[in-house]
């Protein structure tokens, strides 16, 4: 009898998981060494798991409440792409706003990671006019 456990692999059902309850933490296990985050505003991307773990956690410090919910997904091939809808709550009170995570695989674990959203849907709620 194997007690070896079969390799993680990243789904849809772990990004919508994660993101109803999410820790960093949690994100470092399902990412390759490498991966690579966008986000808009960003200046640069976030290269490997301790800075792509570190712009998580500056989100949620920002917005502890911060939910995303799945409207719409697809696959083709080593990508996953995610229609979602952020909640949580800003300065002028709850605020929803959506966007779209671009998400390529390699060997079954996040690779890169290109999310699209208006960032003035983000700063207005918390506080930042634009």
């Amino acid at each position: 009898m194997s007690t070896a456990r079969a390799p993680l692999r990243f789904s849809i059902e772990h990004w919508a998981a994660f993101w109803d309850n999410p820790h960093p933490d949690l994100a470092g296990r399902v990412v390759t060494p490498d991966v690579v985050g966008h986000c808009p505003g960003d200046t640069e991307p976030a290269r490997g798991v301790t800075q792509y773990k570190q712009r998580i956690t500056c989100l949620l410090e920002r917005i502890p409440d911060l939910r995303l919910e799945v409207a719409e997904h697809a696959s083709n091939g080593d990508f996953l792409f995610v229609h979602w809808i952020a909640r949580g709550t800003g300065a002028d009170g709850p605020f929803a706003f959506s966007g779209v995570d671009r998400i390529r695989l390699r060997d079954g674990l996040v690779k890169e990671i290109r999310t699209y959203y208006d960032p003035a849907r983000l700063d207005s709620p918390l506080g930042r006019r634009t």
